[in-house]
């Protein structure tokens, strides 16, 4: 096997990309429009109906001729009969003539042959059956048309958005209960080190408080992926082959973290190329933080192996640059995480890594991006940082007052 031949950044992804792309795919399945919150949608929603499906008022008053009330004023009055009231959820089977007016309250149905409305405050009821209109009004102010909102055949959400609230409202405005979304993929995190302890029952002086099961669990929660298990364990090849052997069946991601370096103890990329029926993808990435990377699928089982540095912060950004992004990229995602950004001035020289892609993180104060510095072993960075910067493999480097793109953490 070849392993610790450098990727680019760019590199590593699509081979991942194209790997899974060979294989199954991620499955779809239908949920209640109630239950599709964050969701991804799979296919294109067409409407089969106008909203509204009839003539609306926006407005409390009476549906008109608009003809009618050519002229109307404050001292020369317009006089029409009121011969019927518009009730809420009903339909107006009343036909208006010239001369005839119904009161409409704000959403209710217009009566046939009405064109306009006029606001209850431009008129004064005389009696039961006749009003005053003080307002010249023309056709169509106050009402909402047939198919303004949305139109029969209109395609309203395209495949690949994440549904928001606003998207739940618009579903159940055209009748929509259910919506077929792309599946949560199902993630395993496995954390590898004889220097770890999980909870502070077991920690002792030289022992390392494990970190990147909960800073990952965080990552899948934020971008909706469902956890199926969380692991600890020592740097054992046989104990992680066996764990991963037994994830496979029931993930779509195992994550391992640690052990992906060159160090004696560093397993992971051996067990994963053992059983990945694709072998190792990538065993290193240039990319600061995060070169001993490895990525690898398993076709038999359709799951993603990624092997993440210890490093909490390196952890952190791979699997956005890896998992999230391949997810995004399959479902063709929308909204993507990884685009969302602001352009700052940079507060200060900040110079690049030649040869690899850097990733700087940055706070943000007075609409300046501020690097916060430190290794990537140091966690308390990252809680600090608001997003981070990209300095490509080629770059030397960004001056101070240079716009820059901070991407969101």
């Amino acid at each position: 096997m070849e392993l610790l031949k450098v990727d680019s950044l760019e590199v590593a992804k699509e081979k991942l990309y194209n790997e899974y792309k060979k294989g199954l795919g991620i499955e779809i399945e239908e949920v209640l429009v109630s239950d599709s919150f964050n969701r991804v949608i799979a296919n294109n929603v067409i409407s089969k109906v106008n909203v509204p499906d009839f003539n609306r008022s926006t407005v409390d008053g009476y549906a008109v001729l608009a003809k009618d009330t050519n002229g109307s004023s404050d001292t020369i009055p317009t006089f029409l009969k009121v011969v019927a009231e518009s009730k809420m959820g009903e339909e107006c089977k009343t036909k208006i003539v010239s001369g005839e007016c119904v009161y409409v309250p704000t959403g209710g149905m217009l009566p046939i042959g009405a064109n306009a409305m006029v606001m209850l405050e431009h008129t004064e009821n005389l009696t039961n059956e006749k009003i005053a209109i003080y307002e010249a009004t023309p056709e169509w102010k106050n009402v909402v048309h047939i198919g303004d909102d949305i139109k029969e055949e209109e395609t309203v959400i395209k495949k690949g958005k994440k549904i928001s609230a606003g998207d739940m409202g618009l579903l159940s405005s055209i009748g929509v209960e259910s919506i077929n979304v792309y599946k949560k993929w199902r993630i395993t995190i496995i954390s590898t080190g004889d220097e770890l302890v999980s909870n502070e029952k077991d920690y002792k002086f030289g022992k390392i408080r494990d970190v990147n099961s909960n800073l990952l669990l965080g990552l899948c929660i934020e971008n909706n992926f469902e956890i199926v298990n969380k692991f600890l364990i020592k740097d054992d090849e046989n104990d992680l082959r066996e764990i991963i052997n037994d994830c496979k069946k029931n993930s779509d991601v195992v994550v391992i973290s640690g052990g992906s370096s060159k160090g004696k103890k560093d397993l992971s990329a051996k067990v994963i190329y053992e059983l990945s029926s694709t072998g190792v993808l990538t065993h290193g990435i240039a990319i600061k933080p995060g070169k001993p990377t490895i990525t690898a699928y398993d076709k038999k089982t359709n799951t993603v192996l990624i092997g993440l540095p210890g490093h909490p912060i390196a952890a952190f950004l791979l699997f956005k640059l890896l998992i999230v992004d391949l997810y995004e990229k399959i479902t063709c995602e929308k909204n993507k995480s990884l685009q969302k950004y602001l352009e700052l001035c940079i507060s200060e020289n900040l110079p690049a890594s030649p040869g690899r892609t850097t990733f700087q993180l940055v706070s943000i104060e007075n609409d300046k991006a501020i690097p916060i510095y430190g290794r990537s072993g140091l966690i308390h960075t990252l809680s600090m940082a608001m997003g981070y910067i990209i300095m490509e493999e080629n770059q030397e480097g960004i001056n101070k007052g240079e716009r820059v793109k901070v991407y969101y953490l």
